[in-house]
């Protein structure tokens, strides 16, 4: 992998046609965070073939289309073996259609032109966060909890400039969220963040991230437990990477 290491072996998997397609469109966007396999229709997916792509992957992603009966299968197969590993598995379904079948997986997301570039980010930031090269990282149980739960899932992820307040990134963040289901347990949530020391001088960070966890708490549910993660960069931009997701 080129750039950033993570400590946790994060893989993604595209099935089908369709799958490959979608890998083919944000390949680029992640590339840094995790490996990439392709498996096609045609292909004999046994046990042991799955076992090897699982070997030493903690974070699973699947590209796939629901339409495809064949991929679904495949899908099905891989996310079994992967709960049985305990892999926190993802799916990106690029099908508009509702499916009702269960994956196997612990979170799927459907991903189009219109949101591809929000959860290829959120993706990436999130993959950081659980970085050993993460100043203040959170651990893959936490990810666990929020992502795999039997609820909605609510996500957002934006830039700011330093001039930017915490009201204000608050604000945007919460009115910007998308929504994976319908209904929301609203229990617990991580936010995201990815500071460079051009946008905030790293004695004040923590004190800028708790100002805004403040404001995040008055514009959801207050009994939301929020934690965070904290990647600090050099000369990378002025700008701030936040992302926020809530269950």
């Amino acid at each position: 992998m080129n750039g950033l290491e993570i400590s946790n072996n994060a893989k993604l998997i595209a099935i089908g046609e369709d799958g490959i397609r979608t890998l083919s469109t944000i390949e680029n966007i992640v590339k840094d965070n995790m490996e990439f396999e392709k498996i096609t229709i045609n292909q004999d997916v046994d046990k042991d073939y799955v076992r090897n792509l699982l070997d030493g992957v903690d974070v699973l992603f699947l590209t796939y289309s629901t339409e495809d009966r064949r991929a679904k299968d495949i899908v099905k197969a891989i996310g079994y073996m992967a709960k049985e590993r305990r892999v926190l598995g993802i799916g990106l379904n690029s099908s508009t259609k509702e499916d009702s079948d269960d994956l196997n997986i612990d979170r799927e997301f459907k991903i189009g032109k219109e949101n591809k570039e929000k959860i290829t980010s959120i993706i990436n930031i999130m993959l950081e966060s659980i970085s050993d090269f993460c100043m203040i990282n959170i651990d893959i149980t936490d990810l666990k909890e929020v992502i795999g739960s039997g609820k909605g899932l609510k996500y957002s992820y934006e830039e700011f400039d330093s001039e930017n307040t915490a009201s204000e990134v608050a604000k945007v963040l919460v009115d910007n969220m998308s929504c994976e289901g319908s209904e929301f347990e609203e229990k617990k949530g991580i936010l995201f963040i990815d500071m460079d020391k051009n946008h905030c001088e790293e004695n004040n960070m923590l004190i800028a991230v708790n100002t805004v966890i403040t404001e995040l708490h008055e514009k959801l549910d207050n009994s939301l437990e929020l934690i965070f993660s904290l990647y600090i960069k050099e000369n990378e931009s002025s700008k701030a990477r936040i992302g926020l997701i809530h269950n």
